[in-house]
């Protein structure tokens, strides 16, 4: 009788499974799952694509420092920065620096829409994809100088779509602001006994991945100008084929 039992309530449990699955067992790929959806982590298992998300971060910040020392108080990534300026500009009646601030704001966003856009259409392979796009643009940085400013923010928008999950956490690339609020909320869970493993100490890595990056291009690349977005590119390329052959 006792075996009877556990075979009764391993048959229902079985027909809860398939009920709330669709009819379907559990394990399976749902029927509204699209052939090559992303799902999961960006670029393959957790730690790999921890490595390739930091060193997109890198790159972000590496960009985001030459930018910034070509634009001198303007940033090609930092958005937030830029929104603040504008409102000064704007309390100051410069219009002229309102429409500068305004088209890079504008050159982020139809970035970060492209890379979207190119993210979708190319499912798994991604970060490969849209890696290459910003080394494209990169590149075209300094082969096109009266574009440059441009290309880069326009590279700097497609980055935040290479990469946005690593595990079950979502990351930022370009920017810090979220990564901070984020490990600040991972350890408030974690001292109310409701934090989910090491998630602030991910966010922590993206932050060191920037600050290097950023670092390293202030040292290397700034010296450089304007030649310096050759060594940007070439780091995109890399990232790229790395991602593709991780896929």
């Amino acid at each position: 009788m006792a075996l009877a039992a556990v075979v009764s309530v391993q048959r229902r449990l079985l027909l809860r499974s398939f009920s709330e699955n669709g009819g379907s067992p559990a394990h399976e790929t749902q029927p509204n799952m699209k052939a090559g959806e992303k799902t999961g982590t960006d670029g393959g298992s957790t730690l790999g694509a921890l490595l390739l998300a930091g060193g997109m971060a890198f790159l972000a910040g590496a960009t985001d420092v030459y930018g910034l020392s070509r634009l001198r108080d303007l940033f090609v990534s930092f958005m937030s920065g830029n929104t603040t300026m504008l409102g000064k500009a704007i309390s100051d009646g410069d219009m002229r620096r309102c429409g500068v601030i305004l088209g890079i704001i504008g050159c982020f966003t139809a970035g970060a829409a492209a890379g979207t856009v190119l993210s979708e259409w190319t499912g798994r392979r991604h970060p490969a994809a849209v890696g290459f796009l910003v080394a494209i643009l990169l590149a075209a940085g300094t082969a096109a100088p009266a574009w440059e400013t441009a290309l880069i923010v326009l590279a700097m928008g497609a980055l935040n779509a290479s990469m946005t999950q690593v595990g079950q956490a979502s990351v930022s690339l370009t920017y810090v602001t979220g990564t901070l609020v984020k490990i600040g909320q991972e350890v408030g869970k974690a001292a109310c006994g409701k934090g989910q493993g090491f998630g602030w100490a991910l966010q922590g890595a993206m932050w060191l991945f920037l600050l290097a990056g950023a670092t390293t291009g202030a040292a290397l690349l700034v010296p450089l100008q304007p030649y310096g977005t050759w060594p940007l590119a070439a780091l995109a390329l890399l990232l790229s084929s790395v991602a593709l052959a991780c896929v």
